[in-house]
């Protein structure tokens, strides 16, 4: 911070005595005696500096006076660059990770076994809640708790599931048969559910899971859809991008096209708990989907943000309604100017206890949707009757795919040059 001012503060003198010999004066910095400073996401770093300055005349009546003055100064974001590191600085920081891996995994082995000190062990990672809301879909669901159990359970990742499951009692029993074996399987792991009856809607699962008592203020929540397919990396990237009353994590998921549209006869079967490979023909990463999120127990309680929205029934729009508030919550510390003058620690203390949640966004390979037939629902409200088109069509197969089956059927010849000469029939007649 000190290093940032000074540069400011000589770059500003600097302009100010561009003209001091045709104007006979000269102004010298002394002092500064207080100043603001916050942080625009979008513009940059925002000062405001009170400057003790003393102004010297030295043509025509001369003069030596003390001023001060503020200034006002907004240090605009540089571009993006690219810094590479050599092929020593790599392999020392994956040596690294990898013997604090093998450290973390040998400790923990032996503090089964015996009473070690407090100092020694490695720090515990937080625990991460996945959050499942349901409504039927029994083989998909099926699918996911595999998953779960391989890379949760089975590879000690220190994680809970809560599931919410919507539907009539009758209706739930494989459900509840498939979570309370693997409860039974695993009795130390915390595999629990909530039942629902009455309509789907996602965001009144996700809230009232966000709520419950099986999840601690100190757990990162992870929001997750059971069409998905992840990996331990997953779950590392996780806990490394959540920071509590800082930072939440939104991946950018990669979204599987439906197999069957394939030219090149892949039978890539939405069945399989392993992923399509990530490349352009086999899906695409879904920028603008948010309902994949994790987030601190203690941060989504915020006043701000207070959970989701329970008002929306169907398919859609409770992440994006989520997403503004945290937005929200992100930018409301915009306003409060931090002090930057030497004074008591505890001065600024309320602007700390200010949660500034920012977004963290990233494409994340390991996490991925596999395809599934999407049927939108007329009686939606337009915007998510709009964007469930959007997804459906988006996931019908890749650019290449879609010119191919264009350009392979001459009936879409036809139609264009029937519909060009409409087009011109039409012109000449307005003429």
């Amino acid at each position: 911070m000190r290093e940032g001012l000074e540069d400011v503060i000589t770059e500003v003198m600097e302009n100010i005595n561009n003209y001091s010999r045709q104007r006979g004066r000269v102004i010298e910095f002394r002092e500064l005696l207080y100043g603001y400073h916050r942080l625009d996401a979008l513009h940059g770093q925002d000062l405001i500096l009170d400057l003790l300055l003393i102004y010297k005349k030295y043509r025509g009546k001369k003069m030596t006076v003390p001023v001060r003055r503020h200034l006002y100064v907004q240090r605009a974001f540089t571009g993006i660059f690219v810094k590479e590191f050599d092929e020593d600085f790599y392999n020392v920081t994956l040596q690294q990770s990898l013997l604090g891996s093998i450290l973390h995994s040998g400790m923990a082995r032996l503090s089964s076994h015996f009473t070690m000190a407090s100092g020694l062990l490695p720090q515990a990672e937080d625990k991460i809640v996945l959050v499942l809301p349901i409504s039927g879909r029994l083989g998909t669901f099926e699918r996911f708790l595999r998953i779960y159990e391989h890379i949760c359970i089975k590879a000690e990742q220190h994680c809970d599931l809560l599931v919410v499951i919507f539907g009539a009692p009758e209706e739930l029993g494989d459900h509840l048969q498939l979570l309370s074996d693997l409860r039974g399987r695993h009795v130390y792991q915390q595999v629990n559910w909530i039942q629902r009856s009455g309509s789907f809607s996602r965001g009144v699962a996700l809230d009232v899971a966000a709520r419950s008592s099986y999840i601690q203020p100190a757990d990162i929540i992870l929001f997750i859809d059971v069409d998905m397919v992840f990996e331990v990396a997953t779950l590392q990237r996780v806990r490394m991008h959540t920071q509590r009353g800082r930072q939440v994590y939104l991946p950018i998921v990669f979204s599987q096209y439906d197999p069957q549209r394939r030219s090149d006869g892949a039978t890539t079967t939405a069945g399989g708990d392993s992923p399509p490979p990530i490349d352009d023909e086999n899906g695409y990463f879904r920028q603008f989907g948010f309902g994949i999120c994790a987030i601190y127990k203690s941060d989504i309680l915020d006043e701000d943000i207070n959970g989701f929205d329970k008002d929306i029934t169907g398919w859609g729009l409770e992440d994006v309604k989520f997403l503004e508030k945290i937005v929200r919550v992100g930018t409301r510390q915009q306003g409060f100017l931090s002090n930057t003058a030497e004074l008591p620690l505890d001065y600024n203390e309320a602007a700390e206890q200010w949660r500034r949640l920012s977004v963290f966004r990233a494409p994340d390979p390991t996490l991925v949707h596999v395809y599934h037939d999407i049927s939108c629902d007329i009686q939606l409200e337009a915007a998510q009757y709009n964007m469930c088109l959007g997804t459906k069509a988006n996931s019908l197969g890749s650019t290449r795919l879609m010119e191919q089956l264009f350009y392979n059927s001459r009936d879409n010849f036809r139609f264009i040059e029937a519909f060009n000469r409409q087009k011109q029939q039409q012109q000449q007649q307005a003429r």
